[in-house]
């Protein structure tokens, strides 16, 4: 797991490769382990390294032996033992053990497509110096980020944002189209940024410039076809099989790996079959000193039957004086309060453990968001109910009393009926979101912000071509395709990647992701009925009733307790006059209205406020500061002149 910072210069060689350096070294919480470089002529590769396969001779920018081919890659390849085995019966001579080098071959014989054939978690560039080309690739499901900057002059990537908006030339303005869309979504969605001019490649997408041309292609899509010969006992034996598969192949590494262990039906099925297949001695566990938050009682269940040792960590109050530090780790803004759960988790993890396994994925595959259902009765709604009645039932929302606890009835309640009014593919993004389309309108001062809060749901919605009574299928692909890449695993990336821990998400290996997608409604979710049913089904074969019937927890935090006590202050700093007023685009007076309707007791807008809280203090870390990176040397590497015969090595160092 690593870092990657590079260019393609479109007007010459590159002259100044100090700002690129300086870049890679603002990812060196991605790659604490190694820093290296490489340019030649137009082209400049940059890595952070965290050391998990061949440690010894993995290196990167690592090159081909001819020197043709230069790659810099963040991620992991489950798959690159099986690969190598192809590639070696094709011809194919290895000087090293590592992942990386099965990407050099692979892209040698099988030119772009090679993404298609790779398994795991990836955001990988490859320079080929004859053709003069650049190659960028991200996985399937966006597990790994790649930022991209085009111009007349040159190509500009990095793994984050901050490494990228540091460079010289890059405008560091906000975007007010994206802006409007993170106001009603606690995310950015789509290839956007909230800078101006700099794009995500997207998930399953990979790109080659060339000479001033660009092809591009996603190379793979969510299944969207039903297999619905498939009965019960063959779909639990299937997705066994496909499940051990995964994890099987997900533990390969050369230092240990620990479990992350919630406690609920996800994680605690990944851990019984990577308990069973791997050499695991430590499962970690998030816990809360609110009662009802957290989940450790099922956790000491689960870690008892498979004798493993359970380690608690406590988040509190306390964690709140990260808040700063996991929104710059965030990188664009990501609203998601239990953000700082996955933080806190991270940093005792890492303490010990370089990988860990987790369980992300499951609801989106398996239909396991309360948001599935809440969108099957608001079809029913909008089908049945006259929009005058909605509308009503959308004031009635304002009036319900804002009661205390984690996701009470009162505020699921709250939720759904503010949103009573719109059509179902458009409230579906709305349940997870922050504010409605017109509150996040009236909060900007900037005509084009207003402009697209108004039309984010509706723009979400027609993209990702949900219908007025959207399927279950229609509903995961579109959060695969948003929420997923964008905000879950967002989170997980930059929250562990802070903190040098990679984690690994077997859901997402494409066997298993692809059968549970084709796996029939029955199997994941009826209305009315428990969600992830299937998997449900495996822990209770592995656990018993007490796993199998667990509710949905998730990693929430007490954010409207926390909002009105001890980050009280915090939010009357960043939320203060002065502080919207650096900002520019926030209307003052709208903002103060939320915020005192929440710390009065009268509405929960916890989640809102933390939203707006984020805002400010992305501002202040990617706009207006010039903090400087951690100054640390970065080795140069030396590939060797195309065409000048076979050297020894990959690659010396200079």
């Amino acid at each position: 797991m690593c870092g990657i910072v590079g260019c393609y210069s479109l007007e010459g060689a590159i002259r100044d490769v100090d700002p690129l350096r300086e870049a890679t070294n603002r990812l060196l919480h991605r790659g604490p382990d190694d820093g290296a470089w490489w340019c030649d002529g137009r082209f400049f590769l940059g890595h952070r390294r965290l050391s998990i396969i061949d440690l010894a001779q993995g290196a990167q920018p690592m090159a081909s032996r001819d020197g043709r081919f230069v790659v810099a890659f963040n991620g992991e390849i489950y798959n690159f033992v099986e690969l190598r085995a192809e590639l070696e019966g094709q011809g194919a001579r290895f000087d090293t053990h590592s992942d990386t080098e099965v990407i050099l071959h692979g892209y040698r014989a099988w030119g772009p497509d090679v993404a298609r054939r790779l398994v795991g978690m990836f955001a990988l560039a490859i320079v080929d110096r004859v053709a003069k080309t650049l190659y960028l690739a991200r996985d399937r499901f966006g597990e790994k980020p790649l930022f991209v900057h085009e111009s007349p002059s040159k190509i500009v990537f990095a793994s984050e944002l901050g490494a990228l908006s540091s460079m010289p030339g890059i405008e560091r303005a906000v975007d007010p189209e994206a802006l409007g869309a993170y106001l009603c979504l606690n995310y950015v969605p789509g290839d956007r940024s909230l800078l101006v001019g700099i794009r995500r490649l997207m998930p399953a997408t990979w790109r080659l410039y060339s000479h001033g041309r660009v092809r591009e292609e996603r190379y793979w899509s969510p299944p969207a076809r039903l297999d619905e010969r498939i009965d019960g006992d063959e779909a639990l034996r299937e997705l066994s099989r496909r499940l051990d598969e995964a994890i099987r192949i997900a533990l390969r590494s050369d230092v240990p790996v620990a479990l992350f262990l919630s406690g609920g039906i996800d994680s605690s099925v990944i851990a019984e079959s990577a308990v069973r297949q791997g050499k695991l001695r430590h499962a970690y566990c998030l816990d809360f000193d609110e009662a009802g938050f957290g989940e450790w009682d099922n956790a000491s269940l689960v870690a008892t039957r498979l004798g493993v040792e359970l380690r608690r960590v406590v988040l509190s109050s306390s964690a709140l004086e990260d808040f700063v530090a996991v929104v710059e780790h965030a990188d664009d803004p990501l609203a998601d309060s239990s953000a700082l759960a996955v933080w806190t988790l991270a940093r005792e993890v890492a303490r010990d453990y370089k990988v860990a396994i987790s369980g992300d994925g499951g609801d989106e595959l398996f239909g396991g968001y309360l948001t599935y259902q809440a969108t099957m009765y608001q079809s029913l709604l909008c089908a049945h109910v006259p929009s005058l009645i909605r509308r009503g039932m959308r004031a009635v929302a304002s009036r319900l009393p804002a009661s205390p606890g984690k996701v009470t009835t009162s505020y699921k309640l709250a939720r759904f009926l503010r949103a009573a009014d719109l059509p179902a593919g458009e409230a579906h993004f709305a349940w997870n979101g922050s504010f409605l389309p017109d509150r996040a309108a009236a909060l900007l001062r900037d005509g084009d912000a207003r402009a697209a809060a108004r039309r984010a749901l509706h723009e979400l919605a027609q993209r990702h071509e949900l219908t007025k009574t959207p399927s279950l299928g229609e509903l995961q692909r579109a959060d695969i395709g948003d929420y997923l890449p964008n905000d879950i695993l967002v989170k997980v990336d930059r929250m562990t990647m802070a903190h040098g821990l990679e984690v690994r998400a077997p859901f997402l290996v494409p066997g298993v992701a692809e059968y549970a997608l084709r796996l029939p409604d029955r199997f994941k979710l009826t209305r009315g009925g428990p969600p992830k049913r299937i998997l449900r089904q495996m822990a209770r074969a592995f656990y018993g009733v007490r796993i199998s019937r667990a509710k949905k927890q998730g990693f929430s935090i007490p954010v409207h307790q926390w909002l009105r006590g001890p980050a009280r202050g915090l939010v009357e700093d960043l939320l203060s006059a002065p502080s919207l007023a650096t900002v520019g685009v926030l209307d003052a007076d709208e903002v103060d209205r939320v915020k005192q309707s929440h710390m009065q007791g009268r509405a929960q807008c916890g989640f809102e406020l933390w939203g707006l809280m984020v805002l400010i203090a992305w501002h202040r870390a990617r706009v207006t500061s010039t903090t400087l990176p951690v100054r640390r040397e970065l080795r140069r590497i030396a590939v060797p002149s195309t065409g000048n015969g076979q050297p020894d090595a990959l690659a010396a160092t200079v």
